[in-house]
């Protein structure tokens, strides 16, 4: 069996196909890492203008304001809760001229706590997050600008408690764990499980082509499926090298960040955020990526040994990891059973964050289910390829 194994590993390593994928990644990841990230616009940055001209517009309102019996009922309202406001804005400004970045964390998670309450509570007529959130007709921006500040208040709460180092690049996050966090909430996930389904297609298929010397190896057919899915498995997580890459070029443009850095992680059960470290956060997202590794790998081997056809699997395997963009609708999880559908997990990101669970209106689309989810289809894959593959007349290669 170990002959085997390392006759496939060198045959799925020089692959042409698969040589072509690695590159691929590597192209993509420095094209990134020297395009893209560095012109990263996050909505919520440090800019000590934009904060500077809303503490003098509203110093100013204050300052010149006379308050009497004809005082208009809003201008009695912006006069309650301007000061509070002010006060922060002026703690942050005061932390940038000092280059006191804890007290910046400080008085900037206190801001966003302080923001958010006031607008959630009185928005829609009165008071509105940053602009960027309403743009291209969004119908969630009020949504959207409450969970961006109530992930930025424990974010930042999370730095001024913590003992990270701290810098302008942290607080954007910009640093190379933080763009990967950005990346796995965002399109990695999917390029990664494209990869393992390009892999897979045909690593069963390919015998057709050399029926003689497969047949020398004196191992059973399911054995024999279990080293491909080995290599398949082992394939997909060496994507980690050429993605590398531009993580490294990163870290040498905004620094490497930092695996206690603290990630806010949502429960929808308690309309609040928890803490997590990076690194539990990273470990994590690959294991729910394994899991997923594992379903779309022995999904692809019973799709081989039954349809027989690379196109198939290539076409089953896509359906299941974009099957979510056919049904997905925001709120959907608060009316449907969306949890018990493997594609409701493929945002690897995003169900570690909780950001699915705000999303859905839902508490069922946490990591402890989606693993459960993994894991009973992988099972179940796994024998029913069994039955086949020991079936009695069985022919592997025909």
């Amino acid at each position: 069996m170990r002959a085997y194994f390392k006759f496939e590993f060198i045959q799925f390593m020089f692959n042409k196909k698969n040589i072509a994928i690695y590159v691929i990644l590597l192209f993509f990841a420095c094209f990134y890492a020297l395009k893209m990230a560095p012109s990263y616009d996050p909505i919520e940055q440090v800019d000590r203008e934009e904060i500077e001209a809303r503490f003098l517009t509203r110093e100013d309102f204050l300052t010149n304001l006379v308050i009497d019996e004809n005082t208009y009922p809003l201008t009695r309202f912006a006069a309650a809760i301007y000061p509070e406001w002010n006060e922060y804005d002026k703690q942050r400004l005061d932390a940038i001229d000092n280059n006191d970045l804890k007290k910046y964390a400080e008085s900037t998670y206190k801001w966003y706590e302080y923001s958010d309450f006031m607008i959630f509570r009185n928005g829609r007529d009165l008071l509105y997050y940053n602009p960027r959130y309403y743009t291209a007709g969004n119908l969630y921006a009020t949504e959207d600008g409450h969970y961006a500040y109530m992930y930025s208040a424990s974010r930042f709460k999370g730095y001024a408690e913590g003992n990270s180092d701290l810098s302008m690049d942290v607080f954007e996050e910009r640093t190379a764990l933080q763009t990967l966090q950005r990346l796995l909430h965002g399109y990695l996930p999917l390029i990664l499980l494209v990869s393992c389904i390009l892999f897979t297609a045909d690593i069963v298929l390919k015998d057709k082509r050399n029926p003689t010397l497969i047949k020398g190896f004196p191992i059973s057919i399911w054995k024999r499926l279990l080293v491909k899915g080995g290599i398949a498995l082992i394939g997909s997580f060496l994507t980690v090298v050429p993605l590398s890459v531009g993580f490294f070029i990163i870290a040498i443009q905004n620094g490497f960040g930092d695996l206690k850095l603290p990630v806010p992680i949502f429960s929808y059960e308690a309309r609040a955020f928890t803490m997590i470290s990076m690194g539990e956060y990273l470990f994590q997202n690959t294991l729910l990526i394994l899991f997923w590794f594992m379903l779309l790998i022995s999904l692809l081997l019973l799709i081989s040994i039954t349809i027989r056809n690379e196109f198939a699997n290539l076409a089953l395997g896509l359906v299941v990891v974009f099957a979510e963009f056919y049904y997905y609708v925001r709120g959907l999880g608060f009316v449907k059973d969306i949890q018990w559908y493997p594609s409701s997990y493929v945002q690897v990101g995003q169900i570690i964050a909780g950001y699915r669970e705000y999303l859905n209106n839902s508490i069922e689309l946490n990591l402890t289910n989606g693993l459960l989810v993994m894991s009973a289809c992988t099972a179940v894959c796994l024998l029913i390829t069994f039955l086949i593959s020991n079936r009695r007349g069985f022919k592997y290669l025909r």
